[in-house]
């Protein structure tokens, strides 16, 4: 079916979970809003995670339906009807595959339900659309986001991030490695497959504190979290700041959009950074950095996907775009030198004086 031929005057995003995907969501309403101010859009968000799209005065970036999954889905779909009687969309934009995200889609009264085509539909979601978009040629997720927004007749546009942090939220960041540079680690995922070692963090953090950067360690209040980030600080040779914990979504983006530098594995501080403008070095072994990486700074994945999907998969065939390496020890294959050059190439490509100094 033919794209669009008319742009809607009203849209519902459906994009729940996960933070780094609503991350790369708000970048494709952000240019979708840009291009036409006065569409009228909804964002339908997990609860957990609308306070990041929030001001620091708590004006939602974008209209926001936050919806609350902590009491079970049943009551979380029965209080979304509630709240969506009596709204009718030209559009709706499913940017989610899960079987939850399409039950929330039967909530929504919208002529057009956008969903994704045979290559990347899974769980069913094609019993609740009406209209697929095709995948485009780039894997990355958000690529496949902007497909929605062109097939929705908004044509080609480029993704674009506006957080709106204020000189409040800014201010206690803005001197605080005492005018060295801020490089920031933000070493864990939400899986534990995905983080590399502490060892290796520390590694890295020690060769930035020797290049003249001020190292800080920030994370949420997960055990997880708290644990790695302790684990690297006491390795550290020299001195770290530890904020795991510390930091809530706004402070954390106050924090990234600060810094020199970050390092993260695949994680929504990954998007984040990347969203913010600030380079970021992603580290990659269980999925795709063509897929899930930062959408900027290609140049600063380390990856060894590629090999360890071969291995597993095997040398012949084509991988599916959602292989996952099953190795649970896959992120060791990173080795510390691998790190330490995507580092000193930061530094070089994106901060210049430091590379002169």
């Amino acid at each position: 079916m033919p794209s669009m031929s008319i742009k809607p005057s009203s849209l519902c995003v459906l994009r729940l979970t996960a933070l780094g995907d609503c991350i790369n969501a708000f970048g494709m309403i952000c240019a979708v809003k840009n291009k036409d101010p006065s569409l009228r859009v909804l964002w339908i968000i997990d609860k957990r995670f609308a306070p990041l799209f929030r001001t620091e005065q708590g004006s939602d970036l974008v209209p926001m339906l936050p919806v609350d999954f902590s009491r079970g889905t049943f009551n979380a779909l029965r209080s979304l009807h509630q709240s969506l009687k009596g709204q009718n969309f030209d559009a709706l934009l499913n940017l989610q595959t899960s079987l939850k995200a399409s039950l929330c889609s039967l909530n929504i009264k919208a002529k057009n339900k956008f969903g994704y085509d045979k290559e990347r539909s899974r769980e069913g979601q094609c019993f609740f659309i009406n209209r697929k978009v095709p995948s485009p040629a780039n894997p990355h997720v958000l690529a496949g986001f902007m497909a929605f927004a062109r097939e929705a007749g908004f044509g080609d546009l480029n993704p674009r991030w506006d957080f709106r942090l204020s000189a409040k939220e800014l201010h206690p960041y803005e001197d605080m490695g005492n005018k060295e540079k801020l490089f920031v680690i933000t070493p864990s995922s939400a899986k534990a497959q995905k983080n590399w070692t502490a060892q290796g963090y520390a590694a890295v953090a020690d060769h930035a504190s020797q290049r003249g950067f001020f190292v800080v360690l920030a994370g949420s209040k997960s055990p997880l979290e708290l644990q790695l980030c302790s684990e690297v600080s006491s390795l550290c040779k020299t001195k770290v700041l530890n904020l795991c914990g510390k930091t809530s979504l706004r402070s954390l983006a106050a924090l990234i959009q600060s810094a020199a530098l970050v390092l993260s594995p695949d994680s929504a501080a990954m998007h984040l950074a990347s969203a913010l403008g600030t380079p970021v070095i992603g580290l990659f072994a269980v999925h795709n950095p063509k897929r899930v990486g930062s959408w900027r700074y290609p140049d600063l994945w380390v990856s060894v996907y590629r090999d360890l999907a071969k291995k597993e998969y095997g040398s012949r065939r084509h991988i599916p775009w959602r292989y996952r390496v099953r190795d649970p020890l896959a992120m060791t294959h990173i080795s510390i030198d691998m790190v330490k050059d995507a580092f000193d190439l930061a530094v070089e490509h994106y901060l210049p004086d430091e590379a002169s100094e």
